[in-house]
């Protein structure tokens, strides 16, 4: 069998950080718009008998440059924070430590941020907003229930006329017109996605029922119970990932935090199995949402988002079936130790880049 190979050269600039009293260095670049010429010779299969054939047959070598650039390693981060009752307090720590966290972390990367929450949901004092200084931000004003931040988060990635159906059920259901594909154009394609869900509470419907709280009068609020419809007012894992497939590509790059509940959790709170999930498996990190002091979250969590715009690079490319070496500086990395490969996406471990200055990462692979 013929196999295509291409050489995919990243050229970065790690520069140093502090971050409080303890950081990382952040590795940042930009994407230049020229592509190297090629010169390497192609070799041909002994299989083909023709110079046409070999003409046809020879692999097409593709190179990517990226040059470096202080603080240009691109990040869209969305927060999804919880407008119920119960998040009294936790709201209030975000309204105390958001700004400080959100420069914080756009001083290292190019940041932009996009907040999914009510600005006026004052009778719970769950109220949060995207603070002023935040250039590059965008809110959606949106009141946030406690079942459904993930199916929110989902909704405001759909494209405006609905493909797949979950953004077909979802455009169909009144209530969620506001979200509906309103981050479409918050997404930049060459950045790093990162979410993060602020809640007490489960995506995943505890017997398809949940408190949903409809309308608020003069003693805070009305709460009801109703059935819910799986994709219409939650959504599981399974359904969060495909959105996300459909939204940024099969290889696309993104990571899942969040505020949740664990089993262990002493307040008031239903542990969070598929936010969990999610986070392990995209590789984020899960901080206890009742936590009375969240300072050292928030540390972690923008030394996480650096870390993650330092290490992490995809490929790109659908068609990738397998990399067949990844080099730093012509150095031969080990895989498994040095990196690992997950859909395309390169992710190197943090203490090979932390003291490097200049460098060049070569990953050869197979379409």
């Amino acid at each position: 069998m013929k196999k295509q190979y291409v050489v995919l050269t990243m050229i970065f600039l790690a520069s140093t950080f502090l971050f409080q009293n303890c950081s990382p260095s952040g590795v940042q670049f930009e994407q230049t718009r020229e592509l190297a010429s090629v010169t390497e010779p192609v070799v041909i299969s002994s299989e083909v008998d023709t110079e046409a054939e070999a003409e046809e047959a020879a692999p097409e070598i593709k190179t990517k440059t990226f040059t470096a650039a202080s603080k240009e390693k691109a990040v869209d981060m969305v927060w999804v924070i919880d407008n119920s009752a119960s998040m009294t307090a936790g709201a209030d720590i975000i309204r105390k430590n958001f700004e400080k966290f959100a420069h914080l972390v756009e001083n290292q990367v190019d940041l932009r941020v996009a907040l999914i929450s009510k600005q006026d949901a004052f009778s719970l004092k769950t109220h949060v907003s995207l603070p002023e200084s935040m250039k590059n931000g965008q809110q959606v004003d949106f009141m946030v229930h406690s079942y459904n931040p993930l199916l929110v988060a989902a909704a405001a990635t759909c494209p405006e006329t609905a493909t797949d159906a979950f953004c077909k059920k979802i455009l169909s259901n009144v209530r969620y017109g506001k979200v509906y594909s309103s981050l479409n154009d918050f997404f930049r394609p060459q950045a790093q996605k990162v979410f993060v869900f602020v809640t007490d509470d489960d995506s995943a419907a505890n017997n398809n029922t949940t408190v949903q709280y409809d309308a608020a009068n003069s003693n805070g609020y009305v709460a009801t119970i109703k059935s819910l419809t799986i994709d219409e007012d939650y959504i599981t894992a399974a359904t969060f990932k495909d959105r996300m497939v459909r939204a940024f590509g099969k290889n696309g790059s993104y990571k899942v935090f969040g505020f949740i509940a664990a089993a262990d959790s002493k307040c008031r709170a239903r542990e969070s199995t598929v936010y969990s999930s999610l986070i392990s498996s995209s590789g984020g990190v899960a901080f206890n949402v009742c936590d009375k002091d969240w300072s050292k979250n928030f540390s972690q969590l923008s030394e996480k988002v650096v870390d993650y715009a330092s290490t992490e690079y995809s490929l790109q490319s659908e068609k990738v079936k397998k990399v067949l070496s990844v080099t730093l500086n012509g150095q031969i990395l080990i895989p498994g130790t040095d990196y690992t490969v997950v859909d395309g996406k390169i992710s190197l471990s943090p203490t090979l880049v932390k003291s490097l200055g200049n460098y060049i990462i070569d990953v050869t692979y197979t379409e």
